[in-house]
């Protein structure tokens, strides 16, 4: 019988609020997690992007700041060399003019920027010149070359001038370079983070769907959890009252058992004791032997249902949990001498044969004598009514370790291995007998050897025979 309180609803209640506390700090717990991941996956997209951003502008400006810094070197040696030249010319032009060659005729042309681009252009330009003075010298008047040098002067001062500004074209637009590059920089920060954000969001609405999807479920579960629940609630209720109805019975089957064998032993006394004195006052003779055996089927027909009615009873005081025994060191094998004293008789008459295979010393127990008698008897019975005349029954028992082992085994015609166990159920009855009892011999024995603290069993082969063991401690 389950025990109601266990499944008490209003216990099933608190349990299922706990059970809603703990899912919200798991989730509480779970949202806090995740923000932290989120965070730490931003920023570290960020560190990371920022880190390739940076590394690649570095590696651009460290190109610039390179390719800057050797036209920063080469730049000033030029300008210097071009002024040196410059003022050589001058001097010469000075020489040859006579000192009156201050005032030019003209000034050349300012080199244009594709020069300053191309040094090794303007250097060739200025050798042609060189030469072309070279050339002319012989023919020229001093003053004609003096007007040329200067003219070659003015145009490497312009030269030195246009590189002087070419430089600082080139830091200008290094300069816009660099915050061009600061703007793609800060523009991909800003779609990385956006990316990441997106992603978050994406991941907050899965997360978000899944829980309602999780939620859903799991209503689902406590609605039939809630009408299983129910049931098993109504079903303890119904167990209870049949419990309560089956108890009722019981106690009114018990109560009845007991009126009906007290209220039968008074005429199965009756008629044993008449036909004990019809027994004892026979006349000698023929018709004195046949009334003295149909005393004697009297006299057993009243011992068996006397033996009936005590099984009846018996079993009604295990089910009630009444069955008490009282133990004692006692020798089993006086035990066995007295169920075979008195069951010889009875045996004889099938005719077979009881015998007894006792060892020399004592087989002590602890146990109840009255009720392992009764064992005994049950299982010589059950043997007498299986064996076909002309069979044997034997005894035995032996001593062990945890106390002892009675058998009785016989020669009759054997139990199917498959009823081995069911023949110790109450009311089981095995065909091939001789009708008689109620199924409850084995079954009350087994009530007995249970108390005893021992076990019993069942070993048999068809058409060979079946032997009962038991144990007491």
């Amino acid at each position: 019988m389950a025990d109601p309180s266990r499944f008490d609803h209003d216990q099933q209640l608190k349990d299922r609020q706990a059970t809603d506390e703990s899912l919200e700090t798991e989730r509480r717990a779970a949202d806090d997690i995740a923000e932290d991941e989120r965070e730490a996956r931003v920023a570290d997209l960020v560190r990371t992007r920022r880190a390739d951003a940076e590394q690649r502008l570095r590696g651009v400006r460290r190109d610039v700041d390179d390719h800057v810094a050797r036209q920063a070197a080469v730049l000033p040696q030029v300008s210097g060399m071009l002024e040196d030249v410059a003022a050589s010319l001058s001097k010469a032009a000075s020489s040859l003019g006579g000192g009156g060659a201050g005032t030019r005729p003209g000034r050349a042309e300012p080199v244009p920027h594709d020069q300053a681009d191309d040094l090794p252009r303007a250097a060739e330009a200025l050798a042609d010149a060189a030469a072309d003075v070279e050339a002319k010298a012989d023919a020229a008047p001093p003053d004609q070359i003096a007007s040329q040098l200067a003219e070659v002067a003015d145009g490497m001062a312009d030269v030195t001038s246009t590189l002087a500004d070419e430089r600082h074209d080139v830091d200008h637009r290094l300069h816009r370079e660099r915050a061009v590059s600061d703007r793609i920089i800060g523009q991909e920060l800003e779609e990385a983070t956006a990316a990441i954000a997106d992603e978050v969001r994406a991941g907050q609405q899965q997360l978000r769907a899944e829980r309602r999807t999780t939620d859903t479920r799991l209503a689902e579960e406590r609605e039939h959890t809630n009408e299983a629940l129910d049931h098993v609630v109504d079903l303890i209720a119904l167990e209870e009252s049949q419990h309560a109805a089956a108890e009722r019975r019981a106690a009114t089957r018990s109560e009845i058992l007991r009126i009906v064998s007290h209220d039968l032993r008074g005429p199965l006394m009756a008629i044993g004791g008449a036909a004990a004195l019809i027994q004892a006052h026979a006349p000698a003779g023929e018709t004195g032997q046949r009334i003295v055996d149909w005393t004697l089927t009297i006299r057993r027909s009243v011992a068996m249902t006397e033996r009936l009615i005590h099984d009846l009873l018996d079993a009604g005081s295990f089910e009630n949990g009444t069955l008490r025994v009282t133990a004692r060191r006692l020798d089993v094998r006086d035990l066995i001498r007295a169920a075979i004293d008195g069951f010889t008789p009875i045996a004889a008459a099938k005719p077979l044969t009881l015998e007894a295979d006792l060892p020399g010393e004592p087989v002590f127990a602890q146990a109840d004598e009255h009720r392992t008698m009764q064992v005994l008897s049950n299982l010589v019975h059950n043997a007498i009514k299986f064996t076909p005349g002309g069979g044997v029954i034997r005894l035995r028992a032996a001593s062990t370790d945890e106390g002892c082992i009675v058998s009785v085994a016989d020669s009759g015609i054997g139990i199917p291995e498959r009823e081995l166990t069911s023949i110790f159920e109450r009311f089981r009855r095995l065909e091939g007998g001789d009708g008689t009892g109620l199924g409850l011999g084995l079954y009350i024995s087994q009530w007995i050897v249970d108390a005893h603290g021992g076990r019993i069993w069942a070993e048999s082969e068809i058409g060979k025979g079946t032997t009962i063991y038991f144990t007491l401690q």
